[in-house]
């Protein structure tokens, strides 16, 4: 062919580039040249440090629902596959307090303090019962399930409020809107609203 240079692979060599083999997975770079286990030796000697070590799998922290199951069993969306968000979500708080339930903390428990608590986007469409197991509480029994609603009375102090046994069926069906928990019911936390949703949750 004229004008341009051609092979039988790739075609004209004003298309793409050339295909470029990788090689397989080396020893990584050392930062620093490590020295030589032993005396005598003028210059720096350089060994293999081996490979670094493979990441840990993904923890869900106990709250099994943050992460995203595709069909192949793993974390994330499919490849080539976006995800359409829930319009309407609730700002939920849930304390890490252990067995005792900060209404019965003997030290306060700031709202600040990220230590005791974590923060979920929640959907307002989920119910409380969908909640209540992405956030761990998957006990056989479901009475044991219990998940409390719980609102700050001042200086670190806390009120028990609503409480959600997974052995009501009808009250753990409840969308999380229908209590009044979403973001369009001034539920936010920012100035001239609501306060955002405090629940602890227990499953033994």
């Amino acid at each position: 062919m004229s004008g341009e240079g051609f092979n039988p692979f790739h075609g004209g060599d004003s298309g793409p580039l050339p295909y470029i083999p990788h090689g397989g997975y080396l020893y990584p770079t050392p930062g620093y040249w490590p020295q030589v286990p032993y005396g005598g030796v003028a210059s720096p000697g350089y060994g293999m440090p081996g490979q670094y070590p493979a990441p840990a799998p993904p923890s869900d922290g106990g709250a099994p629902g943050i992460h995203l199951r595709n069909q192949f069993g793993g974390v994330g969306l499919p490849p080539g596959y976006n995800y359409l968000f829930p319009k309407s979500h609730c700002m939920i708080h849930v304390f890490q307090t252990g067995s005792t339930p900060p209404w019965q903390a003997s030290t306060p428990l700031y709202n600040h303090d990220a230590r005791n608590h974590k923060k979920f986007f929640v959907p307002a469409s989920m119910t409380v019962e969908e909640m209540m197991k992405a956030l761990g509480c998957n006990n056989e029994n479901a009475n044991k399930n219990v998940m409390t609603e719980v609102t700050e009375a001042g200086n670190g102090r806390w009120l028990r409020g609503m409480k959600f046994s997974g052995g009501n069926a009808a009250k753990i069906k409840k969308q999380l809107h229908e209590l009044g928990w979403n973001i369009e019911r001034k539920r936010s936390g920012l100035p001239g609203q609501g306060p955002v949703i405090w629940v602890y949750v227990t499953n033994d």
